[in-house]
C-alpha cells in the first residue's frame, strides 16, 4: 500500500510539475523585452547600458557587429553591473552568461532561465513541505506554486527574481534542518555547509535578501537552543562574506553610493510630483500611504484573497463585507449553530454570504470572496492548534517568514520617506510559506461539515475563475498588476531588425540607429555620450559577433533602424521606435 501511494504521489507530482512548467513557458518570449530586460541582456553579457564601456565603439564613424563583441574583460562586467544595475545581482548575471553561452542570446533564452528555476520552486516548495510536514501538504503546496500567478508573472522576466526566491527558499530549508537537527543533539554538517552555500549565493543574487535572514534570526533566537547560537552566528557570517567583499572590493563599490541616491531621489519625487514622475507612482510615507501600499501585498500572498484589494471599492461595500466575513465567522466558531440541522445551516449560511449582494453597489461577487477569505483566515488558530508539537515550531517558522520580508519594507519606508520600495516583488520572498500554510488550511476545509465546504468550494470556485481571468490579462500583455503593461507590447523590434538586417545586408550597405540626446540623472549614469547607443546596442545583441556590417549612428532619424542600400541608393525602414522602447 505504501509503495502504492508513493507512485500515485509521484504521477501527481509529475502532473503538477508539467502544468506548472507549460504555464510558465508559455507565450514566454512573445512580448518586447522592457527598460529592466534590457539591462539584464546587455549586463550579462559585460556591457554597460548606453555605452560607458564602450565609448570607443560608439564615437568612431563607423562600427560592425565585431567591434561591438570586442572581449570583455572583468573590469568590464563589474562596470556593467555597477552602472546598469547598482552593482546587483552578480550571481545571477554569472549563470545567465553561462546559461546564453550554451543556448544562445536570445529573448527567449534569457526568460527561460528564470522559468527554469520558477519550475525548480515547484520541486523545492515541494521537498520543504513534503519533508517537514506530509506528502499530502507538499502536493498541495506545489500545485499552488504551479499556478501562483505571482510566480508565472516572474519566470516571463529575464530578472532575477525565481533564481532569488528559490536560493532563499533553499537557504531556509537548511535552517529548519539545523534548527531541529541541533535541538534533538544531531550533528548535521552537511546542513551548515548547504546553508552557508545558500545563504551566500542570496545577497549576490539580490540585495534584499538580507529581509530573509532577519527572519531567520528570529526563528533561530526563538526556537535553536542557545548553546547553538554560536555556530549558526558563524555560519552566517561565513555566507555574508560573499556580499561583503563584493561591496568593498569588487564591482558594488558603487552601490551603497547609488542607494543613497535613489532613496533621496525618490523622496523628493514622493513630495514635489508625486503622480507625474519618471518612476511611476511615488507616496509620501506617512501610516495611510503606507497601509494603502501594504495591505496588496499581503493580501495577494493568500491566493484566495488575490486581487481582491484592486477590486474592492466603496466603504459601504466594504463594511457591508466584513460585516458579512464576521457574522460567518462567528457562526462557525459557534457551538450552537453547529448542532442545527444541516438544512436550517445551510440556508443561514448562504444569507450570511449571499443576501448582501443586494446591497453591493459593485464588485458583488469580490465582495462575496471577501467575506468567506475572512472566513478563512479565522482558520489559522485552528490549523496550529490540531499541529503536532514539532509542527507548531516549524509554522512558526512560516508564519515569520511570511511577515518579515513585507515588515523590512515598511520600516525602509518610513525611513527612507517614500513608498516606491513597497512592491510584491521585492517581498516575494514570502510565498512559498504562506503556500504551505494554505496547504494545511485546504486540508481542514475538507474535513468540515458539508454546508461549510460547500460555502467555500462554491466561492472558492468562483476566486478561480479569477484568478484565471488575471492569467489570461497577462498572457495577453494586459496586467499592469503582472505585467507593467496595459496595451499589448509587439515582439522585440530589435529582434527583428536584426534577423532583418542579416538577410538583407550586403556588402558596401549601411545600418543606421537612432539615437537621441540622453542626460544622465546621476554620475553612476554618466556614459560620456552625449547621444543614446541603447538602439544599436540592444540590435547588436542578436547580430553574428564576427560580422563586418557597417553601422552608424544617427542623431536625426532618432526613433528609426534604417538599413540603406548601396547598389539601389534608396533607405529601407526596418523599424519605427516611437513609443516602443517599453
Amino acid at each position: 500500500m505504501k509503495d502504492l501511494l508513493s507512485t500515485r504521489s509521484s504521477w501527481i507530482l509529475l502532473g503538477i510539475v508539467l502544468a506548472g512548467t507549460f504555464l510558465r513557458f508559455y507565450k514566454l518570449d512573445t512580448y518586447s523585452i522592457f527598460f529592466d530586460e534590457k539591462s539584464t541582456m546587455v549586463v550579462s553579457q559585460g556591457i554597460v547600458l548606453e555605452g560607458a564601456n564602450q565609448k570607443d565603439v560608439f564615437t568612431q564613424p563607423s562600427f560592425t557587429p565585431a567591434d561591438f563583441w570586442k572581449p570583455k574583460t572583468i573590469a568590464d562586467y563589474y562596470e556593467a553591473m555597477t552602472r546598469s544595475d547598482i552593482g546587483n545581482s552578480p550571481f545571477y548575471y554569472l549563470l545567465l552568461h553561462v546559461w546564453m553561452d550554451v543556448f544562445g542570446i536570445s529573448d527567449y533564452s534569457a526568460r527561460s532561465f528564470s522559468a527554469f528555476f520558477s519550475v525548480l520552486i515547484i520541486l523545492l516548495t515541494y521537498s520543504f513541505a513534503r519533508r517537514h510536514f506530509s506528502v499530502t501538504t507538499a502536493l498541495i503546496a506545489a500545485a499552488i506554486v504551479a499556478v501562483e500567478p505571482f510566480f508565472i508573472a516572474y519566470s516571463h522576466q529575464a530578472r532575477n527574481y525565481s533564481l532569488t526566491f528559490f536560493l532563499t527558499l533553499l537557504s531556509t530549508s537548511y535552517l529548519l534542518s539545523i534548527v531541529e537537527n541541533a535541538n534533538a543533539g544531531r550533528r548535521s554538517p552537511g546542513d551548515y555547509a548547504g546553508y552557508i552555500v545558500s545563504s551566500f549565493l542570496c545577497p549576490l543574487s539580490h540585495f534584499l535578501t538580507i529581509s530573509v535572514f532577519l527572519g531567520h534570526g528570529l526563528y533561530a533566537l526563538f526556537f535553536l537552543k542557545a548553546r547553538y547560537w554560536l555556530r549558526l552566528l558563524l555560519a552566517g557570517g561565513l555566507a555574508m562574506t560573499g556580499i561583503a567583499w563584493w561591496l568593498m572590493y569588487a564591482g558594488g563599490q558603487w552601490t551603497l553610493y547609488t542607494l543613497d541616491y535613489q532613496a533621496k531621489e525618490y523622496r523628493r519625487m514622493a513630495e514635489t510630483m508625486p503622480y507625474n514622475n519618471p518612476y511611476g507612482i511615488i507616496l509620501p510615507a506617512t501610516p495611510a500611504n503606507v497601509l494603502q501600499k501594504s495591505i496588496p501585498i499581503f493580501s495577494d500572498l493568500l491566493l484566495f484573497m488575490n486581487g481582491l484589494s484592486d477590486a474592492l471599492t466603496g466603504k459601504k461595500n466594504i463594511i457591508l463585507a466584513v460585516i458579512s466575513g464576521m457574522v460567518l465567522t462567528f457562526l462557525f466558531h459557534s457551538r450552537t449553530f453547529n448542532t442545527w440541522s444541516l438544512k436550517k445551516r445551510s440556508i443561514i449560511l448562504g444569507l450570511a454570504a449571499f443576501s448582501p449582494m443586494l446591497l453591493y453597489s459593485q464588485n458583488r461577487l469580490q465582495l462575496v470572496i471577501l467575506s468567506v477569505s475572512l472566513l478563512l483566515v479565522s482558520m489559522f488558530p485552528i490549523v496550529h492548534k490540531r499541529a503536532s508539537p514539532a509542527e507548531k515550531k516549524r509554522l512558526w517558522l512560516l508564519y515569520i517568514m511570511s511577515v518579515v520580508p513585507t515588515f523590512f519594507l515598511i520600516a525602509f519606508a518610513f525611513k527612507n520617506g517614500h513608498t516606491y520600495g513597497l512592491t510584491q516583488r521585492y517581498s516575494g520572498f514570502s510565498f512559498p510559506y504562506v503556500i504551505i500554510l494554505l496547504a494545511l488550511l485546504a486540508q481542514l476545509v475538507v474535513t468540515l461539515k458539508a454546508d461549510f465546504r460547500a460555502l467555500i468550494g462554491v466561492v472558492m470556485l468562483v476566486q478561480s475563475g479569477f484568478v484565471g481571468l488575471r492569467l489570461k490579462e497577462f498572457y495577453q500583455d494586459r496586467s499592469q498588476k503582472y505585467g507593467y503593461f496595459s496595451e499589448p507590447r509587439p515582439a522585440n523590434p530589435y529582434y527583428k531588425a536584426a534577423k532583418e538586417i542579416i538577410e538583407l545586408y550586403q556588402p558596401g550597405d549601411t545600418v543606421f540607429y537612432g539615437a537621441p540626446r540622453v542626460v544622465p540623472f546621476n554620475e553612476m549614469g554618466r556614459t560620456f555620450l552625449a547621444f543614446s547607443v541603447q538602439d544599436a546596442q540592444l540590435t547588436n545583441l542578436y547580430l553574428p559577433k564576427d560580422a563586418r556590417y557597417v553601422q552608424v549612428l544617427d542623431t536625426v532619424r532618432v526613433d528609426k533602424i534604417i538599413l540603406r542600400r548601396h547598389r539601389e541608393g534608396k533607405d529601407l525602414e526596418l523599424a519605427d521606435l516611437s513609443g516602443m522602447r517599453f
